[in-house]
């Protein structure tokens, strides 16, 4: 939408993708500074191409008890950089987006999503 001026499924992505990022990294996507989050991701994980590691989860989060889940949060800022690519035509689609995140959350194996049980 940014660039076009009008709304399109993958503008949508991108904007996933920084909503993303917010949530993995406690960071606004615009704070004021001379780089925005979008911009500081791609920088820190060198656009996909290698490791990310659990500084660039806030240490108040990991002093919070949450430690556990910051693999969790750095698979999601990676989702948040694939979501966020420059070109409209490498970015995922939602279905793929999910498809993601549902992989995430069964690392952990604490979510089921079929049927649920009877109480």
């Amino acid at each position: 939408y940014g660039q076009t001026w009008h709304a399109t499924t993958k503008g949508d992505v991108y904007s996933f993708g920084v909503l993303a990022m917010e949530l993995a990294t406690g960071r606004r996507a615009l704070d004021g500074g001379e780089e925005c989050l979008v911009e500081w991701a791609k920088r820190v994980m060198g656009n996909g191409r290698h490791g990310l590691s659990r500084s660039v989860i806030p240490a108040v989060l990991l002093g919070s008890g949450l430690a556990e889940g910051a693999e969790e949060m750095c698979e999601l800022l990676k989702i948040g950089v694939k979501c966020t690519a420059e070109s409209p035509q490498a970015r995922p689609n939602m279905k793929e987006v999910l498809a993601m995140l549902i992989k995430i959350s069964n690392t952990r194996g604490e979510f089921n999503y079929g049927p649920s049980p009877p109480l």
